[in-house]
């Protein structure tokens, strides 16, 4: 080939080259520009691995396999390998997965149809696609499970948690967002939602303007909340302070259903199970899902208790379906009576099996439309099968203000027990229920002679006066006793009420301190009280679990008040010897300091004796060493013999929390001072006071401030106080009293931070 041919040829390879080199070129910007221009625009419509493999992992499917790579999409061949790992065949999805290539990306919306088809073919109801307003999202509540840490977030659903991984932004707040849910948990959000949703049984306030935008102010599931109106605001405004449904998208409020003309007034006598009982009504009505509780007189308050609506006269109640959905109170709640469910004699049970009635004047007994007239005197008898109780309850009245109903058939330490106010009568298959409602100062009347002997001092008897106040308003608070018409019943399960007779010391207390309870930031307080420290108040969760609540604390019971810190066993042993501290108030009291001796047999008998029971009634708190070496539940009737009991954990307070007994069958770990003192049970004992005094009979000890030291062949228990040691102890208050100190000073000395104030007057406001 000549010279001119060779150059023409490489100068015609050289512009190939060129070209090439620039098609190269061209296609590497092209792909740059697509992948930075449409690679959002491509993901939005793909659907990513790493949210697919989550929702995946919620299947519960152990033969897939899962693949990912950095910013990958689920494709067809990973779907096919899913339905196959969950043995759907793929005709049962609505997409077509046979002939389509393998590495090819699926939608969101196709991997949202084929992921529905494995939940409703797997039949796994637990798991849901659901649209839900977002109210909050509280970043700083975590709340650890297995090592996992998880947000909380509250939603027009209920309140539901979310890996802190998978953490929501902020910005959904006010926001409508699709989910995925399993049970209790945010699996995955999907984003801003374009459906419209309707809040039940919200109660319009008013209507606002805030930055130029009007907004809707209402209360849903206790909590005010705002949202943007999308529809006229004048014609919203008729449905201010009214029960409404909200129909809701993310651009506000597109409409409202109001429930004033549906409303009907009534009374509702009882509450169990997630129903109602109401006068006019055969059956019981059952609780919506969506239902709330609006106190609409003064400030508007907010709740979602069916139990808050005993003891009204009448309550405002919409009825749908036969379902209550909401009720409206137009009552201060310090207008309602308290109501007591009452004792048999031996106080083993609220039924009754007949119930002799008397009054010291003139009574009425009424019962559906009728009303019957009784002298003073007059005796009546009723058991299940009489007439006054077939359709309803009985009421009995008496006459003259000051009148008593005497119950001939109830006897308490005081004799024949007789009531203020009402006394009212209904039959169960168990028997008749008695259930007294009078008001709260007479009803304190019969508690603080009945909790505290009336020779104490008077300040004494007026901070039991304050403690039982506060912890009657929060059982007026509670659903405990709904299931029968009431608040409490009369014993030591809440606070004994007139198991002796008033008297005028004890009323004095109850009158010189009207309406006071204690509050820590403007909430009445759970005012906790016992019998006798042993010289250290404990905090209510080394007691009973939960949160601890901030009055009551870890002490040491002087007038310093100083925080306690008895954890260590050698130093509890020490304070219980009395070679760690001084100037305790209650020194000198008999339970101050006690103990208890056990032959070793003894101790075998009571633990053994009383172990199956308490696995029956806390099967949490008896664990039993398994093979792996770890505590866990076990049916098991006896340790053995018995050959150690060790305290392993205490409170601060030095109170037990754990104890572990080892015995020749079985080692199991004691959790809880109930527990301990009921294990260990004195029945076969006597317990030995610190004044000489002996006491027998005892099923429990009298508290969990003790240790355990081996005497030779015996055991024996050196302890020291009476009561759970959570709050007021009241012969310290006592003792307190006798040292000067007024009731206010009493009760801010055992319960930190708090303020007096007016019940009444709060309730108002």
């Amino acid at each position: 080939m000549s010279q001119k041919n060779k150059a023409k040829r490489k100068k015609k390879y050289g512009i190939l080259r060129i070209f090439i080199i620039l098609l190269v070129m061209v296609g590497v910007i092209g792909g740059v520009l697509i992948k930075t221009v449409f690679r959002e625009q491509l993901t939005n419509v793909t659907m990513p691995n790493t949210e697919a493999n989550r929702l995946i992992s919620y299947l519960g499917l152990s033969e897939y396999e899962y693949t990912d790579k950095l910013g990958s999409s689920f494709t067809y061949s990973a779907a096919r390998d899913l339905l196959d790992a969950a043995s759907v065949p793929y005709d049962k999805t609505e997409v077509a997965l046979e002939h389509m290539p393998g590495f090819m990306p699926l939608t969101r919306e196709q991997f949202e149809s084929i992921y529905g088809t494995l939940i409703q073919e797997l039949e796994i109801n637990r798991l849901q696609s659901v649209s839900l307003y977002i109210y909050d999202i509280d970043h700083s509540n975590d709340r650890n499970i297995d090592g996992i840490s998880y947000e909380l977030v509250k939603t027009s659903g209920g309140e539901y948690y979310i890996e802190k991984d998978y953490a929501m932004d902020s910005g959904y707040i006010g926001k409508l967002v699709r989910l995925y849910i399993s049970n209790n948990e945010i699996i995955l959000c999907l984003g801003e939602s374009n459906e419209t949703i309707t809040i039940r049984n919200a109660y319009v306030a008013k209507i606002t303007e805030e930055n130029g935008e009007e907004q809707l102010l209402c209360y849903i599931d206790g909590i005010m909340q705002r949202f943007l109106l999308d529809v006229n605001s004048k014609e919203m405004a008729e449905n201010e302070n009214s029960l409404c449904d909200i129909m809701l998208t993310n651009k506000g409020v597109t409409g409202i259903t109001n429930h004033t003309k549906d409303l009907v007034t009534a009374k509702v006598t009882a509450y169990e199970n997630g129903s109602v009982t109401v006068e006019g009504y055969e059956q019981p009505l059952y609780l919506s899902d969506a239902f709330n509780v609006y106190k609409i007189k003064g400030t508007l308050k907010a709740m979602q208790s069916a139990g808050t609506l005993i003891g009204y006269d009448n309550v405002s109640l919409y009825i749908a379906d036969g379902v209550l959905e909401a009720a409206l109170i137009a009552e201060d709640i310090h207008e309602k009576n308290i109501r007591v469910v009452l004792n048999n004699s031996d106080y083993t049970g609220l039924y009754h099996d007949v119930v002799t009635i008397t009054s010291d004047t003139d009574f009425t007994v009424s019962y559906q439309d009728v009303v019957k007239e009784y002298k003073a005197g007059d005796r009546l008898e009723m058991r299940t099968g009489s007439e006054e109780l077939q359709n309803g309850s009985a009421k009995i009245i008496s006459k003259e203000e000051d009148g008593r109903i005497e119950i001939a058939s109830i006897k308490r330490q005081g004799g024949t027990a007789s009531y203020r106010g009402i006394i009212e009568l209904s039959k169960s298959d168990k028997g008749i229920v008695i259930v007294n409602e009078l008001s709260v100062e007479e009803y304190l009347y019969g508690v603080v002679p009945s909790e505290m002997p009336v020779s104490y001092e008077k300040e004494a008897l007026k901070a039991q006066a304050i403690c039982a106040r506060a912890y009657a308003y929060r059982q007026m608070e509670s659903e405990n006793y709904t299931q029968y018409g009431a608040h409490l019943d009369d014993s030591i399960a809440c606070q004994v009420y007139n198991n002796v007779e008033e008297d005028e010391r004890a009323v004095y207390a109850v009158d010189d301190t009207y309406g006071v309870v204690p509050c820590y930031n403007d909430e009445v307080i759970e005012s906790f009280f016992f019998s006798t420290s042993c010289g250290t108040t404990s905090n209510n969760s080394a007691v009973w679990g939960g949160n601890p609540e901030p009055y009551l604390l870890d002490t040491m019971e002087t007038e310093l008040n100083d925080m306690s810190n008895l954890s260590n066993e050698e130093s509890f042993r020490k304070f219980m010897d009395g070679e760690l501290g001084t100037g305790f108030i209650e020194a000198d009291e008999p339970f101050f300091r006690w103990d208890v001796e056990y032959t070793k047999k003894q101790l075998d008998d009571t633990i053994n004796n009383h172990l199956y029971e308490r696995i029956v009634a806390m099967p949490d708190n008896i664990l039993a060493l398994d093979a792996a070496g770890d505590y866990s539940q076990k049916d098991i009737k006896t340790v053995g013999d018995v050959v150690k009991v060790e305290v392993t954990k205490r409170g601060d307070s030095g109170i037990i929390e754990e104890m572990v007994i080892t015995g020749t069958e079985e080692k199991i770990l004691v959790k809880g001072q109930t527990n301990a003192r009921a294990l260990l049970s004195p029945e076969q004992v006597e317990i030995r006071k610190q004044d000489g005094t002996k006491l027998s009979g005892w099923t429990t000890l009298p508290s969990a401030y003790f240790y355990i030291e081996e005497a030779g062949e015996n055991f024996v228990i050196h302890g020291g106080g009476f009561g759970h040691g959570v709050g007021m102890s009241q012969n310290g208050a006592n003792n307190m009293a006798k040292m000067g100190y007024m009731a206010r000073e009493i009760i801010e000395h055992y319960y930190t931070a708090v303020e007096l104030k007016d019940m009444y007057k709060m309730l108002e406001k």
